[in-house]
């Protein structure tokens, strides 16, 4: 009977010790893909504890609106950089799944899965 309900506490311990987990360093959102033509308006590396890279995109060079988008592949940084100097128009394939976790994102956005140079 012991051992039963020592067996339950560490079940619920350990539940407990994952949904807090999932609390603290999980962002959920709605998941959606799509892509986004535009121009690379700058790459930002940020965070203390989690250094994440953010990438800021505008439809318009002249336009006020700029959209962000994480950065979790570090593959893509040098190319966005590289699209951000020339000023080269780019589309980006991007994804937002639905649960976003802290160390890839501090905030709820969507991830750029790969870019291509527009034509």
């Amino acid at each position: 009977m012991k051992r039963k309900i020592i067996f339950a506490v560490g079940c619920v311990f350990v539940v407990a010790c994952i949904a807090l987990f999932v609390y603290l360093f999980g962002i959920f959102q709605t998941p959606n893909s799509g892509q986004h033509t535009g121009y690379v308006t700058a790459i930002e590396k940020t965070g203390f504890i989690f250094q994440t890279w953010t990438a800021y995109i505008k439809t318009d060079p002249q336009s006020s609106q700029e959209d962000t988008y994480c950065v979790i592949d570090s593959n893509l940084i040098s190319d966005l950089q590289t699209y951000e100097k020339d000023r080269t128009p780019v589309t980006l394939y991007y994804s937002a799944p639905m649960i976003l976790w802290k160390w890839q994102c501090p905030h709820p956005a969507s991830v750029i899965n790969s870019t291509s140079a527009a034509n």
